[in-house]
């Protein structure tokens, strides 16, 4: 019989017929607990407070060592630049015209939540403007492949739109069983504003896939689903350690309120209260009421990064679903807020989630254009591959929504269709990979096998030392990289050093200045890009 997990962590239940022995290490283990008194949804809920108690720290030692920053101008001896948002200058903001900030009006919410809360069913309402059925009529519309429809489970990063138009109403799709080509279209051209859901997965198996899309794909906010019948999980703080971490605003849905018994409800709302209340996360929880009228007030303080606004939601009886579909009308776009983004004026950057063969089209790549502008006929470059060269190509068609464009700017999420310049070359698809970037041939771009970074380690139950491995995720990178050297004897969890990273299968376009999050099973580390070592200086260390 399949073990079944319910609130606390308990209800595990067991076959008749399986043997009740344990192993002396089980045996142990449980006489701890059993010793502290502690269930395993409380050891949870520790290894919680500790993560964000050492974002906490982080943050105050980088407020600590900020002005001390500001003497340094070397690249790389700025402790406080962990963790830290770093804004455009407000001249450069000012100066752009209404068409260079077109990026602005497109808003990137990612919807992340333990498996089965509902966060596909939330989507599917929310973009579609219909209610479930009870038995998952809303998600099949927004799955992306036949067996996410089979199992009822996300796994794979699935997107979906929703307008606004002029006067802020929202923008019904003409038919709700329209494909997302015909719909999209539609809601792009008749909408001033669009918020793209990033319908992340909810299982533990899936949380590389999770982890690139929060990393990756640079969404403004986050929304945590939380099934109020089941409470917040294991997976559920793992998300939203993350999305701290990330410095990415918080809002959250509380699902299923129909089918929750009143006890479970009212434990999963005081717990979460008291998760968002602790000084470690420093949120102010605001329970949202229908027809709220401060709908706008936290629409504004939640990009502050105060205000976490909690909605009460049921996708089949539609309680709290205009409420959250008004506030995310108002969100406001992060674009220029977060550093990841430069103004259309600056070198191309455009960092590719996705490609495509398409017959009688050619190869298409998908992703965010994080700087400049993209028009039809640029010649650009296309890499690092596994050699770390780069491909000089032609960008022959725009696609921003599934409509075709004639330009793009930073900020906006689109699709290019490409070719070689050299009339020799190919394009293949096992050419491409995660990490590939398209940029502009005045960029110069480099490929880098080493680093160093300034980590904090937000939780490992281990100690880290040389030649430790773990996956790096910087934006679209994620590649296993290994420890060449520490700045101290060894990090444990809390510990602030300088890391020298070496990747282990190929070198990546990676540059100062880059946030980076670590992670190798349950051990995390976030941190910031201090210094590359050049191909040249790679040269230099062979001979």
């Amino acid at each position: 019989m399949e073990a079944t997990e319910s609130i606390g962590g308990k209800g595990q239940h067991k076959d008749p017929g399986q043997p009740t022995t344990n192993s002396k290490k089980d045996k142990v283990r449980k006489g701890d607990r059993k010793k502290k008194g502690k269930t395993e949804d409380e050891i949870e809920e520790t290894k919680l407070t500790e993560e964000m108690q050492t974002l906490s720290l982080a943050d105050l030692e980088a407020i600590k060592h900020k002005e001390k920053d500001k003497e340094k101008k070397d690249k790389g001896q700025g402790i406080s630049s962990i963790l830290e948002e770093t804004k455009i200058d407000e001249e450069i903001l000012n100066s752009l015209s209404e068409e260079e900030r077109r990026g602005e009006s497109d808003i990137r919410v990612a919807i992340i939540g333990n498996v089965d809360s509902g966060k596909s069913t939330l989507v599917g309402v929310l973009s579609k403007g219909e209610l479930d059925d009870g038995r998952g009529s809303a998600r099949l519309k927004v799955f992306n492949f036949t067996h996410e429809a089979d199992n009822g489970r996300t796994s794979s990063i699935g997107q979906e739109i929703m307008g606004f138009d002029e006067e802020n109403k929202w923008v019904e799709p003409e038919r709700v069983t329209a494909t997302k080509n015909q719909s999209w279209g539609y809601i792009a051209e008749k909408s001033k504003k669009l918020i793209t859901f990033i319908d992340l997965c909810g299982h533990e198996k899936y949380l590389k896939t999770t982890m690139f899309g929060l990393v990756g794909l640079m969404p403004d906010y986050c929304l945590i689903v939380i099934g109020a019948n089941m409470g917040i999980t294991r997976m559920t703080r793992e998300h939203l350690v993350i999305a701290l971490a990330l410095r990415i605003p918080i809002f959250v849905a509380i699902t299923k309120v129909d089918i929750a018994p009143e006890e479970v409800y009212e434990k999963t709302i005081k717990k979460l209260q008291t998760i968002l209340e602790s000084k470690s996360a420093g949120k102010n929880p605001v329970f949202v009421k229908e027809d709220d009228a401060d709908l706008d007030m936290y629409a504004t303080e939640i990009t502050k990064g105060v205000v976490c606004p909690i909605f009460s939601i049921s996708s089949v009886t539609g309680k709290g679903v205009p409420e959250l579909k008004s506030f995310t009308s108002k969100l406001h776009s992060r674009i220029y807020l977060t550093g990841k983004f430069k103004p259309p004026s600056a070198p191309v950057e455009f960092m590719i989630d996705g490609f495509y063969m398409v017959t009688g089209v050619g190869a298409v790549i998908a992703g965010t254009l994080t700087a400049g502008t993209v028009k039809k006929g640029d010649r650009v470059l296309l890499g690092p591959d596994k050699t770390g060269a780069f491909m000089q190509v032609i960008v022959r068609g725009i696609h921003y929504k599934r409509v075709e464009v004639d330009e793009v700017v930073s900020g906006q999420v689109c699709c290019f269709n490409i070719k070689p310049v050299g009339k020799k070359e190919q394009i293949k698809r096992n050419l491409f990979r995660k990490g590939m970037v398209l940029v502009g041939e005045d960029l110069n771009p480099e490929s880098i096998w080493e680093f160093t970074a300034e980590i904090v380690i937000l939780h490992n139950p281990t100690t880290i030392k040389s030649n430790y491995q773990a996956v790096i995720h910087c934006g679209v990178i994620r590649q296993a990289a290994k420890i060449v050297s520490i700045s101290k004897e060894h990090l444990r969890m809390g510990d602030k050093g300088y890391v020298h990273f070496k990747f282990m299968y190929r070198p990546e376009f990676i540059k100062e200045g880059s946030a980076i999050m670590m992670r190798e099973g349950r051990t995390k580390g976030l941190g910031q890009v201090c210094t590359v070592v050049r191909p040249s200086e790679m040269l230099k260390k062979k001979a």
